[in-house]
């Protein structure tokens, strides 16, 4: 396969991260409601090391290096919570 055709097939890949990416903050999105419909705080600690958890034994069962896959959902999780406490202020 030539060099375009690669390239061209990891920005594919990539369109389809992001794409899920913002599906996942749309949940988020519901997430945040019922949050704040149960009285929850925004960030739930226990949660997030799920998360994180899940990821690292997610990506070492396909053979990934679980640190940097742990990187980002780190990132995730702080986007996720981000995205929360904005919708909180917009309401508050």
């Amino acid at each position: 396969m030539s060099l375009d055709k690669l390239r061209s097939s990891i920005e594919e890949k990539d369109r389809a991260i992001i794409t899920l990416i913002a599906e996942r903050m749309d949940i988020v999105k519901e997430i945040a409601r019922e949050k704040e419909r149960q009285g929850l705080s925004v960030r739930i600690p226990d949660q997030a090391s799920a998360v994180l958890d899940r990821a690292m034994k997610e990506s070492a069962n396909l053979g990934l290096d679980p640190a940097p896959v742990r990187e980002i959902f780190q990132v995730l999780v702080r986007m996720s919570e981000e995205l929360q406490d904005l919708l909180r202020e917009k309401k508050g």
